[in-house]
């Protein structure tokens, strides 16, 4: 199948372009990308920290994200090497690490997700981030993977916030991503991402990331915040999960069933 869009995420991202994405926490195989893909979404974010996918079904999806040309990015639930090298020799786009707090987890993501001189990734030259094709110019293979994988970061703690600046500046960081679910819950606004003081320090990461040239990014948790946040600047558009978009089209339907059948 001939992919859609090859060109990288991060590269439209850069260039301005608003690509639209949500998270995958129950959906998964190879006709999950398709769908989305077909829809008419750029991205989606699949999420192994609080789902139950195992590697192989990862795997599969990644699969189908690259015959759809859709950007897969995987949240991995903690830094930890071999999950970071083996979603991206899957073929994975980007990679999103959670709770954040500290200079150092930049550092090793981003040693992790880099080829060397950039990082410490090892090479796989048969995998599906190759498609598995031959690699007829391995350098440059090498060099078109450190310039094509999106990095990103998620602060959504107190601390996080506290030292976002010493985060998102390290070096081969692409991305920021405010968790404000968990940073409501840090800040003790536990369900409350939009308690004006959660806003206000969601609008402190995102200037500082932005001060870096750094990609942003948060969860659009419903359609009326969209223009918020595109007239804020926010490019890489994080429309809700597939759970949320799953219950709010099924509400619709049994909603408008409840009317017609109410004495």
């Amino acid at each position: 199948m001939m992919m859609k869009n090859p060109e990288p995420l991060k590269r439209r991202l850069r260039r301005g372009e608003p690509c639209k994405g949500t998270f995958a926490l129950f959906s998964a195989g190879g006709d999950f990308p398709l769908f989305l893909a077909g829809l008419g979404f750029d991205f989606f974010i699949f999420d192994l920290e609080h789902s139950a996918f195992d590697l192989a079904r990862t795997r599969e999806t990644l699969l189908g994200a690259r015959a759809a040309g859709i950007a897969a990015i995987v949240r991995v639930p903690e830094i930890a090497y071999h999950f970071v090298a083996r979603v991206l020799d899957a073929g994975a786009s980007g990679i999103m690490l959670p709770r954040v707090e500290t200079r150092d987890q930049a550092e090793q993501l981003v040693r992790f997700c880099r080829y060397p001189p950039l990082g410490e990734r090892g090479i796989s030259t048969f995998a599906g981030h190759n498609d598995f094709t031959r690699i007829p110019d391995v350098p440059r293979f090498l060099q078109e993977k450190n310039d094509e994988i999106l990095v990103v970061v998620q602060i959504e703690t107190v601390t996080g916030v506290e030292r976002c600046d010493t985060i998102v500046s390290v070096p081969g960081v692409d991305a920021c991503f405010v968790g404000t679910g968990d940073l409501a819950m840090s800040m003790g606004f536990a369900g409350q991402p939009q308690h004006p003081e959660v806003l206000a320090q969601t609008q402190k990461v995102l200037a500082t990331a932005r001060a870096h040239d750094r990609i942003v990014s948060l969860p659009i948790r419903a359609p009326e915040d969209v223009a918020r946040w595109v007239g804020d600047g926010m490019r890489m558009l994080t429309l809700g999960t597939d759970g949320l978009m799953f219950s709010s089209g099924a509400g619709l339907y049994l909603n408008e069933v409840n009317r017609c059948t109410s004495p």
